[in-house]
């Protein structure tokens, strides 16, 4: 009798709560709808009469095919696919968003999200777009999948002056075809992944027709090699955010290809994957975090690996010079790895970095994270019995000095961390507001254990 009492009092204060939600007005409700994907925000519907049409409203629709979807929706069990289709997954699935494109109250959308992982056709992603611009989008996000030929963006979304976020991703090589040039007077963040920029698609005027850019991410991209394009100017004088991930860009362009950068209030720079030439116009007054996460081949029997190293190592160099204002520089082992390849690295040339403060290696698989003074550091650099100084990852509170007397604790997850010494006293001679250098210990692998 008393579990009785108790299920109907909570069943009593759900019934007042939903109550006291739905007395809110259909503005805030559809905006709160407008967190939910759009087929949770469509199950709300279920709730009473008052949501049955509510999600209409929503300012935000987010369309995803996955590649294992083999049904979609459940909604067209009476449906029976023709006879002509491969997968009936993209025939539910067309069904469903020219639906819910058809039955939304056309009002502005803040964002529109269209993931594909399956051909679904021109046809369809054109009308996603057409609806989207025509409906004034702020926050544009789309995962395109074509095979035979590219989708080519409306010329109103190009145009809009209400767009702030644009992400274009091409799943296969030529899924989207990338704009020559646009007018986005009011675009904040661009993210470009798997697009290759030549002579048919690029003159300068898609960075150009957006003044007023604050962020940008490229995502393995790269220049069509033998065209006449061979550099990529960024030139943005808001920008505070630039991203480099992945360049596609093969070896035998590494010379010839490079990417010049002129951005005055640049903040916060990352580079990520096989170094390309990446010149910035000036001194970045106002760098406060970069990130480098280099790597390079090593299993590659064409050429020889260290003098590639050391190409790599005089390059990264001359891109760090620039970088002299950062106060937070994180480095991955990969990184330190490229730096050491050059055995005269504390007699170059270099700039000094006045405001660096805190100094991060990274790592792989990262297991846990630990802080020393520089003062610390300095003092294990003096007492180190060789050319490399460990970072014990175990959980002893002092590293290890030398490397032949570290023994690996195999009931720790952890291993250890080796940096060159001249790499140490590079970074540190030249960085004399420093205070703390941050290590992240990987995790062992099951083959080291």
């Amino acid at each position: 009798m008393v579990a009785k009492n108790k299920k109907s009092k909570k069943s009593k204060k759900e019934e007042h709560d939903l109550d006291k939600l739905s007395c809110l007005p259909d503005s805030i409700l559809s905006y709160i709808l407008s967190f939910l994907d759009t087929k949770s925000a469509i199950r709300t519907s279920l709730l009473s009469k008052r949501y049955k049409l509510l999600w209409t409203l929503t300012p935000s629709l987010d369309f995803v095919l996955s590649e294992s979807e083999t049904v979609y929706p459940n909604s067209y069990n009476d449906v029976v696919p023709p006879e002509h289709a491969k997968d009936p997954s993209i025939f539910f699935f067309q069904l469903y968003v020219n639906r819910i494109l058809r039955l939304r109250e056309h009002s502005n959308l803040t964002s529109f999200r269209l993931s594909l992982y399956k051909d679904v056709g021109m046809e369809l992603l054109e009308k996603c777009m057409d609806y989207a611009a025509k409906h004034k989008v702020q926050d544009f996000r789309i995962r395109g999948y074509v095979k035979n030929q590219p989708v080519v963006l409306p010329e109103l979304l190009l145009t809009s002056s209400s767009l702030t976020n644009l992400h274009l991703h091409n799943a296969t090589p030529y899924s989207i075809r990338l704009p020559k040039s646009v007018l986005l007077p009011n675009l904040k963040f661009l993210h470009l992944k798997k697009f290759q920029f030549s002579d048919n698609n690029f003159n300068g005027g898609l960075f150009s027709g957006c003044p007023n850019l604050e962020s940008l991410v490229l995502s393995r991209c790269s220049i069509r090699p033998r065209d006449e394009v061979k550099v990529l100017n960024l030139n943005f004088s808001n920008l505070v955010n630039l991203v480099i991930k992945c360049w596609r860009s093969p070896w035998i362009c590494f010379n010839e290809h490079a990417i010049n950068v002129n951005a005055p209030k640049l903040a916060f720079f990352k580079y990520q994957g096989h170094l390309a030439r990446v010149n910035f116009n000036d001194s970045l007054l106002f760098l406060e975090r970069a990130c480098i996460e280099l790597c390079y081949p090593t299993a590659c029997t064409i050429v020889n690996l260290s003098e590639r190293k050391q190409e790599l190592a005089e390059c990264f160099l001359s891109m760090l010079r620039y970088m002299c204002n950062v106060e937070f520089l994180s480095l991955s082992m990969k990184t330190i790895e490229v730096l050491s390849a050059l055995p005269d690295l504390r007699e170059r040339s270099h700039t000094m970095f006045e405001n660096l403060r805190l100094i991060k290696f990274t790592a792989e698989n990262k297991y846990r994270e630990k802080t020393l003074s520089i003062k610390t550091v300095m003092q294990l650099l003096e007492n180190a019995a060789t050319d490399v100084l460990i970072s014990d990852g175990s959980k002893k509170k002092k590293p290890s000095p030398g490397y032949s007397k570290v023994k690996t604790n195999k009931k720790d997850d952890a291993k250890h961390i080796a940096v060159p010494v001249h790499v140490m006293y590079f970074l540190l001679e030249n960085s004399p507001s420093a205070e703390f250098l941050s290590v992240e210990i990987p995790k062992i692998s099951p083959s080291q254990a």
